[in-house]
């Protein structure tokens, strides 16, 4: 009856707890069972009576019957003492820890002995669901990671395995926001971790604040004078942070995972100045973006001829899924058509991923991918490096 909440009947109260000081003294499994049995029978949510049996169990080493017994209990009851040290010294019998820990947790503030086993399990529980969390991610199961990051962020949300595992779930689902949240409590515990430093700027540039992201970029590129690599990272964070100061809309399409051929055209009409304040050249017509809200970024990026219209539909297709083909096609396009004596360009190869690593556009160690969706931070990069080319980067 230890921590039982719930209004029972002191007659009844007194029954249960007779029966159990029989079955401690004289190992009366009879009595406690058909006493348990008979109660349950008269009241199938008598959690005391189900305490009462699984005691039985316990007794005669029936550790999984114990767990499945008491779990509903557990759930129903999470405050019940004797229900839940029973259930976390089964859980130990059986090896998992993690079930014993919780149940001990649960308890902790009420009984010296959980508070006891809670300490001495934290470190193995934080263990053994991390590396729960770990292999849920190898194998993508992206909710059960979920779930053991569940656990870290209820039992320890401030450790660095909590703070590790949060990271590694947010990479899993692409959510650059969460990931920056974890990013940045890690880089606060280590701040002389360099990679880290630099994802944090990538991400406060991407989807944070993008001053703080330009000033840990320059904080880094003034610690590395000589570093080219550190450079080239300072030239694309300034540019990172002009792109914050442009309309809201823009900053939105530049933080997507997955642009669409609008995306991408906004994106070439806001961060390209020459298009931008170009006159178009031709006068074809997409009839389905008329009435779109990026309708004349749409139509001055046609009309100079760095997206195409389906010649036969007059249709430009705003929402479809822009490819890096078509993204470095296009800016090599833009390439050609406005710049002068670019070394890249003469007697360059036709093929677009081979004039596109040539010019720099891609590295070596992306490669074209020309299949790929394009990112609003992958388009971005591909338009800065061409930018440098004209020489307005």
């Amino acid at each position: 009856m230890t921590g039982y909440t719930r209004e029972v009947d002191s007659a009844l109260r007194e029954r249960v707890q007779g029966v159990w000081r029989v079955f401690l003294d004289e190992s009366d499994v009879i009595g406690a069972t058909e006493t348990a049995a008979s109660l349950l029978a008269d009241d199938p949510d008598f959690h005391p009576a189900q305490v009462l049996a699984a005691q039985v169990d316990f007794a005669a080493n029936d550790d999984r019957a114990v767990v499945d017994r008491l779990l509903p209990v557990s759930d129903a009851l999470p405050t019940y003492t004797a229900s839940q040290i029973l259930l976390g010294r089964s859980a130990e019998r059986l090896g998992d820890v993690p079930l014993a820990y919780a149940a001990y947790r649960a308890v902790a503030t009420r009984n010296p002995l959980a508070l006891k086993r809670t300490g001495e399990l934290h470190p193995r529980a934080l263990e053994i669901v991390s590396n729960r969390l770990q292999e849920a991610l190898r194998q993508n199961r992206t909710e059960e990671a979920e779930k053991q990051l569940a656990l870290l962020q209820e039992w320890a949300p401030s450790e660095t395995s909590t703070l590790e595992g949060a990271r590694a779930v947010a990479v899993a689902q692409n959510d650059r926001a969460a990931e920056l949240v974890a990013v940045k409590a890690l880089s606060a515990r280590r701040p002389n971790d360099q990679p880290l430093l630099e994802r944090r700027a990538e991400l406060e540039l991407a989807v944070g604040d993008p001053s703080a992201g330009l000033q840990i970029v320059q904080e880094l590129a003034a610690r590395h004078p000589d570093d080219p690599r550190m450079a080239d990272r300072l030239e694309a964070a300034k540019f990172r942070w002009r792109l914050s100061q442009l309309p809201r809309s823009v900053q939105e399409v530049a933080a997507k995972f997955e642009l669409t051929k609008a995306d991408f055209a906004v994106l070439l009409y806001w961060l390209v100045p020459d298009v931008r304040n170009s006159r178009p050249t031709a006068g074809r017509i997409a009839t389905d973006v008329l009435d779109h809200p990026h309708q004349e970024e749409i139509v001055r990026v046609v009309n100079l001829g760095l997206l195409d219209v389906d010649p036969t539909l007059h249709r430009f297709f705003p929402g479809s899924p822009v490819r890096r083909s078509v993204a470095l096609r296009s800016v090599n396009e833009m390439l050609t058509r406005f710049g002068k004596g670019i070394p890249c360009l003469k007697d360059a190869p036709t093929g677009t991923c081979e004039r596109s690593e040539r010019c720099g556009l891609v590295l070596p160690e992306e490669g074209c991918q020309p299949g790929a969706a394009l990112s609003g931070s992958d388009a971005t990069e591909i338009i800065r490096r061409s930018l440098k080319l004209l020489g307005g980067a």
